[in-house]
This record gives C-alpha cells, sequence and structure tokens, in this order.
C-alpha cells in the first residue's frame, strides 16, 4: 500500500509545489507591479485631471508577470473610463496634489463662484453703507454751518441797528480842569449826533483837546454804555513874561518846558511868579515857546518854587541877558535893594541863599551906595563900583 501511495504522494507533492513555486511568483511580480503603479502615481499627480483619469495603468497580473518579464514588457491595460480605477484590496496607491493647484480644487466650481459672489457682494454693500453714513455725517455738518451762518447773520444785522442808538453818546464827564471850562472841552471833543462809543475817534479827539495850550495831557476813554470820560493835565505857571500888546503891556504865564500858554489874567495862580524879562515876543499867540537853552532855567525855577520858594521869592525880577544864541546869562534884581546880583543862567537854592548873604553883608558897610553889581559868575564874589573898580 505504502509502495502504491507513494507515487502518487509524490506527484502530489510535485504539483503542490509546482503551484507554491507560481504562487511565490504571482505576489512577486504584483509587487513589482504595484511599485511600478507607485512610481508611475507620482508622475502622473503632476498631470492635470483629464490627463490623469485616461492615462494606462501598470498593474501586475498574477500568473503572468514571470511571462511578461522573459518577454521584456509589462501589459499596459487602457481604463475602463475616465474616472480612475478603484485600488485593489491591500493595493497601496499614492496621489499627491499638484503644488500650484488649491486646496478647494475638490469643491464644486459652482459653490466657489457662489462664495466669491457673495463676498464682493458683501464688500460692496459695506462700502455702500460708509459711503452712506459718510453722506450723512457731512449733510449734517453743512445744516450746522448754515444755521450758525444764518445765526450770526441775523445777530450782526440786529447789533448793526441796536448798539448806535445804545452807545450814542449822552454824557460827558471831565477831571483835572483848574484853568479851562466844561464847555471848552465838549467843544474840541466835536460830538455830533452820529457819534457813539463805537465809531468815536479817541485819538481824533485827544489831539484836538490837546490843541488848547493850557492843556498839557489829555485821555479820553468810553465809559459805557454812553459815556465819554475826559482826563486832564493842565499847565502850571512858574514865571511870568511882559509883552507888549496893542492894548499896552500885559502878563503871560510861563510852565516849566518853556510854553507861553495863557496871558495871567485868564487864569488861577496861588503864590509869586518871578517875572522873567529881556524876552520879547513878536505877535503873541498863546502856545509860543522860549528857546530851547532856556527850558533848564525854567526846570530849576520850578523846582525852586516846589522845594523852596523862599530864597526865590527875594528877587523881584529875573532878566535873561544874550549872550549867543545858543547861551545867556541872568541878572537878578533883588526886592527891596538897589544892587543887582549876575549869575550863570542857572539858579540852585545855594546860589541864591550866597547871594542874599552878601547883599545883607554889604548893606553894613560904608559905601555900600556906590555898589553897581555883583558877580557870582565865577566862584569868586566880585562887586562892582560906579568908579568901575573891582574889590
Amino acid at each position: 500500500m505504502a509502495e502504491l501511495l507513494s507515487p502518487a504522494k509524490s506527484k502530489l507533492d510535485l504539483a503542490t509545489s509546482t503551484a507554491a513555486t507560481r504562487h511565490t511568483e504571482s505576489r512577486k511580480a504584483g509587487e513589482a507591479g504595484d511599485q511600478g503603479s507607485a512610481g508611475k502615481a507620482h508622475t502622473v499627480g503632476k498631470l492635470s485631471y483629464l490627463e490623469r483619469s485616461t492615462a494606462r495603468r501598470e498593474t501586475g497580473i498574477a500568473g503572468v508577470a514571470s511571462r511578461a518579464g522573459a518577454a521584456g514588457g509589462t501589459i499596459r491595460p487602457f481604463a475602463r473610463s475616465l474616472a480612475p480605477s478603484t485600488p485593489r484590496q491591500g493595493e497601496k496607491t499614492e496621489r499627491r496634489h499638484d503644488a500650484g493647484e488649491p486646496a478647494r480644487a475638490k469643491q464644486k466650481p459652482y459653490r466657489l463662484y457662489d462664495q466669491k459672489a457673495a463676498s464682493i457682494a458683501k464688500t460692496i454693500a459695506e462700502r455702500e453703507r460708509q459711503a452712506a453714513k459718510k453722506g450723512g455725517k457731512r449733510l449734517g455738518d453743512n445744516a450746522k454751518l448754515v444755521i450758525a451762518f444764518a445765526l450770526l447773520v441775523a445777530l450782526g444785522t440786529g447789533l448793526y441797528f441796536s448798539v448806535p442808538e445804545v452807545t450814542r453818546v449822552n454824557k460827558v464827564s471831565v477831571s483835572g480842569m483848574a484853568n479851562t471850562t466844561e464847555k471848552e472841552i465838549t467843544e474840541a471833543l466835536g460830538l455830533t449826533p452820529d457819534i457813539n462809543l463805537v465809531n468815536a475817534d479817541i485819538p481824533a479827539m485827544e489831539a484836538r483837546v490837546l490843541a488848547n495850550p493850557k492843556i498839557a495831557q489829555a485821555k479820553v476813554r468810553r465809559v459805557f454804555p454812553d459815556q465819554l470820560a475826559v482826563n486832564l493835565v493842565e499847565r502850571k505857571a512858574v514865571a511870568c513874561v511882559l509883552v507888549n500888546e496893542e492894548i499896552g503891556t500885559k502878563s503871560v504865564a510861563i510852565d516849566a518846558e518853556g510854553v507861553a500858554f495863557a496871558f495871567m489874567d485868564s487864569i488861577a495862580v496861588t503864590g509869586k511868579l518871578p517875572v522873567l524879562s529881556g524876552i520879547r515876543f513878536e505877535r503873541f499867540v498863546p502856545g509860543q515857546r522860549l528857546p530851547e537853552h532856556l527850558r533848564p532855567l525854567l526846570g530849576d525855577i520850578a523846582g525852586l518854587s516846589k522845594e523852596s520858594p523862599s530864597p526865590l521869592e527875594a528877587f523881584s525880577e529875573i532878566k535873561i541877558e544874550k549872550i549867543s544864541d545858543s547861551e545867556a546869562e541872568l541878572l537878578l534884581f533883588p526886592s527891596g535893594k538897589s544892587v543887582p546880583i549876575r549869575m550863570s543862567a542857572r539858579l540852585t537854592k545855594a546860589s541864591l541863599g550866597s547871594a542874599l548873604l552878601v547883599l545883607d553883608i554889604l548893606a553894613g558897610r560904608q559905601g555900600a551906595e556906590k555898589i553897581e553889581e555883583i558877580d557870582f559868575r565865577t566862584g569868586t564874589i566880585v562887586y562892582w563900583t560906579k568908579e568901575a573898580q573891582a574889590d
């Protein structure tokens, strides 16, 4: 039995071995086909969808791989449809998207178009909304400007007609008057019914007030609603000058600036004023000035009159003798005495006191009646007698 079964067993073993060999070769051919298909898939991934759908696929077929290899080629069947074939179970395939292909290429085209159209419509709607918002704001700002302009016009019109009536000058107050009258000042202001505090020309008014020679300073200011206030500083007489008029000799008041501003009979004067002689006016008009080089002398007289008037009041006349166009000297005549004193054109309290002291000393000496003049110009006391001898 064993012998009978041996040939059958040998045939069975040979068939089994042959089938195993064929199966092994078929599997190897399938693996080789898979590797070739993977390499081709990497190449096909760079093609378009239509090209990838119509490309031939190289697939290893069991039982023919070895023969195909022996024949030097492989079987390349065409795909049955445009769609890519379904990989077999256990088969690994590689599919890659192109680097330039967008990630959303798998989506349907009409969906992409709808999304883009919706985005564009949303952007346009947002822009229209912003434009409408800006237009409404601009319209609101313009309306505000128009209303503000209308209010300003109405206000300006009301002020134009009401302010002149409310601010018309109805009253004038003047302070600092001593030798002037309120009538003189009011006439100098030149007020008319059309003048109000708004259109009043203040500098011109001040200039007209200062045209009065009795006034040294004038300040005009507005006092709302209907008043002008005038502050005056009048000139103050420090000496007087005799001038010859057609009706006779008249005395003219002179201030510290050398202005002969008024006749003495038209102003009020307190105290005794020294009389200046040797000054000649041609066709005197109030407001004329003495020569510039005499202004320091008038300043000295004004200072002495304010600080120590007694030495100055002891002299009844101060005669100005001209030396040149810019120089002069003085000859002072003491009250109650006949001997004059010659001095420079500047007066001080000390020089006047010394002159009065010398006069008192000489008055008790014998021969004092022969003294014709005492000279204080050099600082050394010199007196001249009638024989023209200096002692």
